[in-house]
């Protein structure tokens, strides 16, 4: 076989990924692309590299790679990093659950839903605020993982990534809670709870200062919240509520309970965060929803009455 012969393309096959380990020198990832079919002869690899001054400029990564592609090429391409993308690209929509996240990973392929609320349950982190999280929250971290869109490793596992949603967590809404004249009569934990709320419950952007305002009246005034997002929250169950699910006996069940629920029922996004932050200084009381979505607002329990059933008019 002749020298020229070995520095020739391996062949015509089809392309494949090759993964290169991270710290491999140049004869070990020559034998790996000489068993992937990639090169004619390893030796004629790392003599290729050392010939154009590539000795130490070879990444790690998993490349795209095929048996009709030079030595020169080869090279250049691990020299440059290019590697193949392998990330996963998770989004998680603002105002879903703990448990919802789960199956938005587990459906991924990334881990199940169980082993990621069980990392959820355990999982320590360094931020003094999650001190405020009272002991009878259905889910510990219920709100504090930031909804956005992520790209993890397909074999992320589920403390890594929630590290990660808490560490966004803690560089966009603690500067603005610290910003927020809120911070003088609720912590955190409440605000974030009072937020979740918001989410759940508005439907168009506009309206989330003013409905942030109304639950922030009902509890100066010490009346119950009545919110139906957190009884849904409850019963696992969106949609219509019945007499029953009202009479649910939960901490979080706002139509028994005066004040806030314990914790948060949804990992809010920035909108309703800011609503939270900054309420609109409204008079009214009471709101009810409309078929499209917005709500009409009352200031008193008979301009409510009046405004359920102009709402419920078919």
């Amino acid at each position: 076989m002749s020298i020229a012969s070995l520095f020739a393309p391996a062949g015509l096959g089809e392309g494949r990924r090759v993964n290169i380990p991270s710290g491999s020198s140049a004869s070990v990832i020559a034998a790996e692309l000489k068993r992937a079919g990639m090169v004619r002869s390893s030796a004629a690899f790392v003599f290729a590299v050392r010939w154009y001054g590539k000795t130490h400029a070879l990444q790690a990564g998993i490349y795209e790679l095929a048996p009709s592609m030079s030595l020169r090429e080869i090279i250049t391409k691990m020299s440059a990093g290019q590697v193949v993308n392998t990330a996963v690209r998770v989004t998680i929509p603002e105002g879903v659950s703990l448990p919802e996240i789960g199956r938005i990973f587990e459906a991924q392929g990334v881990f199940s839903q169980a082993e990621f609320l069980a990392a959820a349950a355990n999982i320590s982190l360094p931020y003094a605020y999650l001190a405020q999280i009272p002991y009878n929250t259905v889910h510990r971290l219920e709100g504090y993982l930031f909804p956005d869109t992520y790209e993890f490793f397909p074999n992320a596992s589920p403390d890594f990534v929630i590290r990660t949603m808490v560490a966004r967590f803690d560089a966009v809404v603690p500067p603005l809670f610290a910003a927020s004249p809120k911070r003088e009569q609720h912590n955190l934990h409440q605000v974030l709870t009072m937020a979740s709320i918001v989410e759940r419950e508005a439907v168009k952007s506009q309206e989330r200062p003013r409905i942030a305002g109304v639950f922030y009246n009902r509890l100066r005034r010490g009346m119950l919240l009545q919110s139906c997002a957190t009884v849904q929250f409850v019963i696992g169950r969106p949609g219509k509520l019945y007499y029953a699910d009202l009479e649910v006996d939960s901490p979080y069940n706002t139509y028994r309970h005066t004040g806030l629920p314990p914790g948060p029922i949804a990992n809010p996004g920035l909108a309703s965060l800011k609503a939270a932050l900054t309420p609109e200084d409204t008079p009214y009381q009471f709101f009810v929803a409309r078929g499209d979505g917005s709500h009409i607002f009352s200031r008193t329990y008979a301009e409510h009455r009046v405004a359920i059933r102009l709402a419920t008019r078919r």
